[in-house]
């Protein structure tokens, strides 16, 4: 009988938790939806704390889109860059490099091959407008190591043993010259240099930071162009063994031979995310200040309670609403303004970012007279989207607690009396 009477109670007793729990549900939309009104019955005061919220949060969105977008870029191009750079030093400044030290240093332990390339800075002129592009040459037999190119083609094809006089174009120069596929480029920088090359291929933008300014020929032409003698180059890519003896081989390098520069593929690849770090600290520094300013202003306008909103909240608690009703109330409403003007902020920052950051690409980029055409590159995921909403939405929160406490202890009597 006993186990009946169990039977019986315990579906009563679930119900009325059912029951419960749906009304504390009801009792928060409600919460919710009454938030929502005050807010739309002061936009005025709710427009001066969102406005600058929506500023804020889209400085640091398009920030963070464009830093992730620089590092994904350079972490891409890690994979493809060699294991040691070597480079000539002639009186303190980057210069050429021989083909006795090319020879010296396949003797090292550990190096598996070592490869010659010829680049340079091209100082340009394009419709009046100071311009600057790369062009580079490569050993067209043995261009990379591991056959990994830190490039794709995205029309024509690529270099081929033998060619001359022929050339793979990165986007950016492409869109600068308005060439194509079959195309003659003519070249000559403010130096003097000249050239002529067919266009075989454009590259596609899988790494723009590496190839968007990027004309590729064979390692003969680079030399002709640039005045290079046949044993002379402009650096060596030396490739390891193993990744793991790239440190190794690179202070083996070091200790052998005078005058050169020694970098490994890791250093390289710091030296982009932290050129490209100190710019987003800039921002960093200005978006704090613009947040220091937004939560001032929410505090001043959450701590001041007008003559409106107190008679509000005193009729409210007389007919019976509670002190933690009224504090939830208070707090849904910076949840609100915190949600919505974080969520427009990031939509915003997100569209400034894909428009390539109008007005401040150059200095986005490092200098807009080097990449006139390049796109600013955009990465945004799943990780940066949350850290973007715990920043808009926790500061928001924070800051309201203790005015919120305030307007949920206020005294009804006074506060209907003004």
């Amino acid at each position: 009988m006993a186990g009946l009477m169990v039977k019986e109670l315990t579906p009563r007793r679930g119900v009325a938790g059912i029951d419960k729990e749906m009304k504390d549900i009801a009792g928060h939309i409600n919460l919710w939806l009454m938030a929502s009104q005050n807010l739309r019955r002061h936009r005025g005061k709710s427009l001066a704390i969102l406005i600058p919220l929506v500023l804020v949060m889209a400085t640091a969105s398009f920030m963070m889109f464009t830093r992730g977008g620089f590092v994904k870029d350079a972490e891409i191009a890690k994979g493809f860059l060699p294991d040691v750079t070597v480079q000539g030093i002639e009186a303190g400044r980057v210069g050429k490099i021989s083909l006795t030290i090319k020879k010296r240093i396949e003797e090292i332990p550990h190096v598996k091959m070592v490869i010659p390339r010829v680049w340079g800075y091209l100082p340009l002129k394009i419709g009046g407008v100071d311009a600057a592009f790369t062009l580079m040459g490569l050993d067209l037999n043995r261009p990379v190591y591991n056959g990994k190119l830190p490039w794709t083609i995205e029309r024509g094809a690529f270099l081929v043993p033998g060619d001359r006089r022929k050339a793979v174009l990165g986007q950016g120069v492409a869109l600068s010259f308005n060439a194509g596929v079959g195309d003659r480029l003519q070249i000559e920088d403010t130096l003097g240099n000249k050239g002529e090359f067919e266009v075989v291929g454009i590259f596609n933008n899988t790494v723009q930071i590496y190839s968007t300014d990027l004309i590729l020929v064979s390692l003969p032409d680079a030399g002709e162009f640039f005045g290079y003698p046949k044993d002379e180059f402009s650096d060596l890519l030396v490739y390891a063994d193993s990744p793991e003896n790239a440190d190794l081989i690179a202070r083996e390098i070091a200790g052998r031979f005078r005058n050169t520069r020694v970098l490994t593929g890791r250093a390289l690849t710091d030296l982009v995310k932290e050129a490209f770090g100190r710019r987003g600290g800039t921002f960093q520094a200005m978006w704090l200040i613009l947040l220091e300013t937004v939560l001032l202003l929410v505090w001043a306008q959450s701590a001041h309670l007008s003559v409106d909103v107190s008679r509000e909240i005193g009729i409210l608690k007389a007919v019976g609403w509670q002190t933690g009703e009224i504090i939830e109330m208070r707090m849904m409403e910076s949840l609100i303004l915190g949600l919505g003007g974080t969520s427009i902020g990031i939509l915003a920052g997100f569209l400034y970012a894909l428009l390539g950051t109008p007005g401040i690409s150059g200095y986005c980029l490092g200098c807009a007279s080097i990449y006139p055409k390049f796109p600013v590159p955009v990465n945004c995921d799943f990780q940066s989207i949350v850290l973007l909403f715990i920043l808009g939405v926790l500061p928001l929160m924070a800051i309201s607690a203790i005015p919120a406490w305030l307007a949920g202890v206020v005294d009804p009597d006074e506060a209907i009396r003004g």
